[in-house]
């Protein structure tokens, strides 16, 4: 038995798209990696690829369908995070309804043009699933420190992503309107956020590679024994995340309008403790302090983006 590379059947920048589709011989889950929602991301895309080359080497078949895409094509080719709009931030029911019913070329949004041509990939996805279908958006960020996955804290989340080995964070997926992840998880899709590193940080590529390996080994799509990395992945991870919390929650969301001047002070980094005062950043009106004790997360080193910090504390059960 081998893999079976799906025919793409879809017209218009499927090709481009696609960075690959695989079925196995056998019934399984249906995994389904996004990268690049944001053009300024690429490690996500490059881990993506890593991952179609590795699997195609296996002599064993996987289980189910994996499915790998490309979702800003417009602004990867840019390299800039969005060209009219976010487009994490456009998944509400009310717009893809209007997306979908709207011809391509009557849309104006270079966004909601890309969603329109995902969706008609992911439409099908869903259709075709006769298990259950598990969503990664694959992100990377603007400030140095490791790497995490935004999930909800439901256990089924919880007890599956676990084994990838990085942080958990809950509670962002709800405070973060209109996301690919917080629209497919009301789907019934196990969905998640990972988070790989720094953008153009060396080591991000690697880190979202081997935490996606295990993905596809936690739920059953690869055995263990058919790629020779995991066992590597997995202490890699386990060595570099053994003093982070492994769980923790949302406790404070700085948001930014364009005209705020926001500007975050240089040097933070993930997971770094703060102290409630502590002088985090600044704009039009002066300081900006922690409201409380905590790690920061995602300290906003680049021009575009709506969240200038947030803050975490560890998870209680």
């Amino acid at each position: 038995m081998s893999n079976k590379a799906v025919p793409n059947t879809l017209t218009e920048t499927s090709e481009q798209r696609v960075i690959g589709s695989i079925k196995g011989d056998v019934e399984g889950p249906t995994v389904i990696i996004i990268a690049g929602m944001h053009g300024n991301e690429k490690s996500g895309v490059r881990a993506a690829e890593n991952i179609l080359h590795t699997l195609r080497d296996i002599e064993e078949p996987i289980r189910g369908h994996l499915l790998l895409v490309r979702a800003n094509i417009n602004a990867l080719d840019q390299n800039v995070r969005y060209v009219d709009e976010d487009m994490n931030r456009l998944w509400f029911n009310s717009i893809l309804d209007k997306i979908r019913e709207t011809p391509a070329e009557e849309i104006r949004s270079s966004e909601r043009r890309e969603i329109k041509h995902l969706l008609q990939l992911l439409d099908q996805v869903q259709a075709e699933a006769n298990g259950p279908v598990i969503l990664a958006d694959v992100h990377t960020f603007s400030a140095e420190g490791w790497m995490f996955a935004i999930t909800s804290s439901a256990p089924r989340q919880r007890k599956l992503l676990s084994n990838l080995q990085v942080p958990l964070v809950f509670g962002i997926e709800e405070s973060l309107r209109g996301t690919a992840l917080g629209y497919y998880q009301k789907q019934g899709f196990i969905s998640f956020g990972l988070e790989g590193g720094q953008h153009d940080n060396e080591l991000t590529e690697f880190n979202t590679t081997a935490a996606l390996v295990l993905l596809l080994q936690a739920v059953g799509c690869i055995e263990k024994q058919y790629v020779e990395e995991i066992q590597e992945f997995e202490n890699y991870l386990k060595r570099h995340t053994q003093k982070l919390p492994v769980e923790t929650e949302l406790v404070y969301q700085h948001i930014i309008e364009p005209e705020d001047e926001f500007r975050m002070r240089p040097g933070y980094k993930n997971f770094q403790p703060v102290k409630k005062g502590e002088w985090l950043a600044s704009d039009q009106n002066g300081r900006i302090e922690a409201r409380c004790d905590g790690y920061i997360l995602m300290p906003l080193y680049q021009n575009q983006g709506n969240d200038g910090f947030f803050i975490i504390k560890e998870h209680e059960s």
